[in-house]
């Protein structure tokens, strides 16, 4: 395996924005959520130069692919929080022993 050299980072540095995935990419890569942001830009590049009667269909469209991207990246949310590893745990009075 190669090694990468490592560096520090400036303060002021911020990281490279992620380029997002074509709607191909993204079916290859089988992500539902990614499919779901390609499509997204392709209706909203659509509607930017649609004619005025296929403009509320574009909308409409749209409109739903971000209720379902919000859903999808919640329960992402969600998923994520679950496999935490930090566990609540119930609060003792510590008796001095250490055990």
């Amino acid at each position: 395996m190669p090694k990468t050299a490592l560096r520090a980072v400036a303060s002021d540095e911020k990281p490279e924005p992620k380029k997002p995935l074509t709607l191909l990419e993204a079916v290859e890569a089988g992500d539902m959520l990614a499919i779901m942001q390609a499509q997204r830009r392709i209706f909203a590049e659509s509607l930017a130069t649609a004619t005025e009667n296929t403009r509320p269909q574009f909308s409409n469209e749209l409109n739903k692919l971000n209720a379902l991207i919000r859903e999808e990246e919640s329960r992402r949310v969600t998923e994520a929080a679950d496999d935490s590893v930090v566990a609540p745990l119930e609060t003792e009075a510590w008796n001095g022993t250490g055990y």
